[in-house]
């Protein structure tokens, strides 16, 4: 035991000035790293207390249940959007058989009448199907007529200002 302690010694002694630079260096680059794991974990501290902030929100709602909430929302704004499209499908479906094309012409129906009180009104759906009104107003009364159109025609007798309503109402674009 002795031999091994004399060798030890002698080693030292003999490599004593490879040893201590290189045991500072190592010591040095312990107290480096020593200070890195330091400031690291002071670091993720912060970087903890701000995310626990931010998931804490202002007003102590979390992130997640804001989230949520929002994802609901749009769940519910998705149901709602397809029930409107559904909708305007139905109306777009019922403006087909709506009158959506009219003509009107005002005119004196008889000499001496003054302020064109009468009337013949064309009103015509998408197919040019529909009903043409005349209302002739007299000295002795008002008469209404209702006439049907189908496919832009007539199976009654027209008046120059009923052809005159009915062209009005062909020729409207929609």
């Amino acid at each position: 035991m002795d031999r091994i302690q004399e060798l030890i010694t002698t080693f030292t002694e003999q490599y004593i000035w490879i040893i201590l630079p290189i045991a500072a260096i190592l010591l040095i680059l312990v107290l480096v790293l020593a200070v890195l794991v330091i400031i690291q974990i002071a670091k993720t501290r912060k970087m903890e207390r701000r995310l626990s902030l931010f998931m804490q929100g202002d007003d102590m709602v979390s992130l997640e249940d804001v989230l949520r909430h929002v994802i609901e929302d749009n769940q519910k704004v998705k149901i709602q959007l397809k029930n409107n499209v559904d909708e305007i499908v139905k109306i777009n479906e019922n403006l087909l058989t709506a009158y959506r094309k009219t003509g009107i012409v005002k005119y004196n129906a008889f000499p001496g009448m003054a302020g064109k009180v009468s009337s013949s009104i064309a009103l015509l759906n998408n197919e040019n199907n529909g009903l043409l009104v005349t209302s002739i107003h007299g000295t002795d009364g008002c008469y209404t007529y209702v006439k049907e159109i189908m496919n832009g025609k007539s199976i009654n007798p027209l008046t120059k200002e009923d052809e005159e309503a009915l062209k009005i109402a062909l020729e409207m674009q929609i």
